[in-house]
């Protein structure tokens, strides 16, 4: 990632979320209400990945949660960055957030041994990012959602 941090990105904490955290990444975690609260719990503790946040003097400002599975395509362990987020709106302060998050994860993936990281694009800023720093448009992923229309609804 780059090296064009600020001040302030240079002294913000990066760190893993944690249970108190839910109330901040709650606003933000996708699927049905009801179940929000038992995913998160869910995530933070599982090995199978990682969350971690921007933390500003006690302000949570971004947040990016990795999974990581096996590969035969790739023939060893993947990165994937499921989501990643700046809580903050002006242009440069989600950038900003956006740049500290990505290093995060590359460093995440790094340590756990991945051969790839990849990441579903779900914003412009996103994809600049990405874009400057190494990563390629992959094959085209197709989904499906496998909640019941109840729980959608």
């Amino acid at each position: 990632m780059s090296e064009k941090l600020s001040e302030t990105a240079r002294a913000t904490r990066i760190r893993r979320a944690r249970r108190e955290d839910i109330s901040v990444l709650i606003e933000i975690t996708g699927g049905p209400p009801v179940g929000r609260v038992r995913a998160l719990r869910r995530l933070l503790k599982t090995l199978a990945a990682d969350v971690y946040v921007v933390d500003r003097r006690g302000s949570l400002d971004g947040v990016v949660a990795i999974h990581y599975r096996r590969s035969l395509a790739h023939g060893g362990l993947i990165a994937t960055i499921d989501s990643i987020a700046s809580l903050r709106s002006r242009d440069d302060e989600v950038h900003e957030d956006l740049e500290l998050l990505a290093a995060c994860a590359l460093r995440r993936a790094v340590a756990r041994g991945c051969v790839a990281i990849d990441c579903t694009v779900t914003t412009p800023e996103v994809r600049n990012l990405l874009d400057d720093n190494g990563f390629e448009a992959g094959p085209r992923v197709l989904a499906r959602s496998l909640r019941s229309e109840e729980e959608e609804g």
